[in-house]
């Protein structure tokens, strides 16, 4: 009966040690901002996607000019699609997996440090900074990107006009 209340206090002091460090874990992100950061990005995933999406359907149903009924159905598969590709986690599922493989790496006095370093006047303004420097690091990025994705879009309604011709599909 020992053992077993001995096991119990063990399993119990664990989860309250794991669940006390990702508490500092999330305390740390919110601090950093990685947490809004995080929700931006799911937000921004979305965004882009459907733009990209969208722009590969317009194109495509330029060169098919379907019936209404079928323009319809078109719409409705990228919906369909759009839903399907929703990540289903959130940003503070995010929290969870990033207290266990960052967390583990840091001492609790070590989190409790970052902590107060985050919180504190510089760290503020480290997160300022950053917050403020992350949209201009992804817009430079974005502009570099932007012709790429342009080109292999270009090339991939190429393709799907091709294999359209040889099937006969269009009308």
């Amino acid at each position: 009966m020992r053992t077993i209340i001995f096991c119990f206090l063990i399993l119990t002091s664990s989860a309250c040690f794991s669940a006390d460090r990702t508490d500092k874990v999330r305390v740390l992100m919110e601090a950093q901002g990685l947490v809004q950061m995080f929700e931006q990005q799911i937000d921004a995933g979305k965004v882009e996607g459907r733009q990209q999406a969208k722009q590969v359907l317009d194109q495509f149903m330029v060169q098919l000019k379907p019936t209404k009924e079928f323009d319809a159905r078109f719409r409705s598969a990228f919906e369909e699609y759009l839903k399907s590709l929703e990540v289903p986690w959130t940003a503070q599922d995010i929290v969870g997996v990033w207290a266990k493989v960052y967390g583990e790496r840091f001492t609790d006095q070590e989190l409790d440090d970052l902590v107060a370093y985050y919180t504190s006047a510089l760290g503020k303004k480290d997160v300022m900074a950053t917050q403020a420097s992350l949209p201009e690091l992804t817009n430079h990025f974005y502009a570099l990107s932007k012709p790429l994705l342009e080109r292999a879009t270009k090339d991939f309604i190429q393709r799907l006009q091709l294999i359209a011709n040889e099937c006969k599909c269009k009308k």
